[in-house]
């Protein structure tokens, strides 16, 4: 039985586990349970049209992962984990000003081709909504001056999620460290070089032996990576996201603007409102006054009514960004059995499951189906890469 190695639990690493585990894997999941990490602090948004929506390789890659999750969801009530927090709750993409409305007519238009070529999974069918049509059908959203309707989009809770694949890989046989890990790697004669191949995994003082390692650690990857001699282009982002509790807002679909904020909605009226994206805050995991007040301040923009909302609390995640905003997935080059699944930045639980997925399927030997966008020598060595 072949017997790999996952850094990291938090939703790629936890997803990785699970499918390795489920393809047969002995599975080691070595993870030191970090609250800083990007998986509870993320909104969680399933949807392949957005206000940035293009037509490259990455949108087919948003489409086939939002149908991944229903693939996911499946699994997890087949196996009895029916309290997911998967809902459809639908996604209106919001013009706030004249300028915005041409942007969405352009939106419309581009998510009409993608549709034509991919289907409605994810997305549902498009409509496009006047301002009183808005304020008809969500009262509360009344400031929009239009908006496109997406019925299908979905949103999820990234701990919940986590979980339900760290139970489902359990089931199959994974078994987790609770430790700091550190790659034992056979060497190439010079302490200045990468080693040629993995042997395992340093746990807590012991070695975890295994035929492959796959590093899933978040943006601490860097520290684990820069063993073997890569300097990953890799940093930091910190993101603040805000809850709240309105009375009806569970009623609210996820709202999506062309100003770079959203805010979506959870059972028991919890609405969420995010987020920051502060690239210089290094591993700073602490709430900042400024940052929850442009927060709320974006949230009220969309929906004034949240100023009379009940304050929950707010997460404070540090998510793993890649300089040109590509995931890093696949296999280090120069290092037999090593794999790294990061560089994620804010698309973590949206791209995540389905990405553990294809990865898991590379490291048992399985057709390679990573895009070449995301390979590591591609996307990681080069440190000149410029921060976007």
């Amino acid at each position: 039985m072949t017997r790999i190695a996952v850094v990291g639990a938090g939703i790629v690493g936890a997803g990785v586990a699970y499918h390795l585990a489920a393809r047969g894997a002995d599975v080691v999941v070595i993870d030191d349970a970090r609250p800083e990490r990007a998986t509870a602090a993320g909104a969680g948004i399933i949807a392949p049209v957005s206000s940035r929506t293009s037509d490259d390789e990455r949108s087919d890659y948003m489409f086939a992962a939002a149908a991944h999750y229903l693939e996911l969801i499946e699994r997890f009530e087949v196996g009895g984990l029916t309290e997911h927090s998967y809902g459809a709750t639908g996604q209106l993409i919001v013009a706030l000003d004249d300028a915005e409305l041409v942007q969405l007519e352009a939106v419309a238009e581009r998510a009409s081709a993608l549709i034509a070529q991919k289907g409605t999974v994810g997305i549902g069918s498009p409509e496009m909504l006047t301002q009183a049509e808005i304020r008809r059908r969500f009262p509360p959203v009344t400031t929009a001056r239009g908006a496109l309707w997406l019925p299908a989009v979905a949103r999820v809770d990234g701990r919940n999620i986590r979980e339900l694949l760290m139970t489902m890989a359990a089931q199959h046989g994974a078994r987790v460290v609770e430790a700091r890990a550190e790659l034992a790697l056979t060497g190439s004669g010079s302490d200045n070089e990468p080693g040629s191949r993995v042997l395992g995994v340093r746990a807590g003082g012991e070695l975890v032996t295994a035929d492959a390692v796959v590093v899933a650690a978040g943006v601490w990857a860097k520290d684990v990576a820069a063993e073997t001699g890569l300097d990953l282009a890799l940093y930091p982002q910190r993101g603040q996201i805000v809850h709240l509790r309105m009375p009806g807002g569970s009623q609210l679909p996820v709202l999506n603007t062309f100003r770079g904020h959203y805010l979506l909605s959870f059972p028991g009226d919890r609405v969420v409102i995010g987020a920051t994206r502060e690239d210089d805050s290094g591993f700073d995991a602490h709430a900042t006054a400024g940052g929850v007040d442009a927060v709320i301040r974006n949230g009220f923009s969309l929906v004034p009514d949240l100023s009379e909302a009940e304050w929950l609390e707010v997460r404070v995640g540090i998510r793993p960004a890649s300089r040109d905003g590509a995931p890093i997935l696949g296999p280090v080059p120069g290092v037999d059995g090593l794999w790294l699944a990061t560089g994620f930045g804010a698309t973590g639980l949206t791209l995540g499951p389905y990405s553990a997925k294809l990865l898991a399927e590379s490291v048992l030997g399985g057709a390679p189906a990573i895009p070449a966008a995301f390979a590591p020598d591609r996307r990681v060595i080069n440190p000149s890469m410029t921060r976007r």
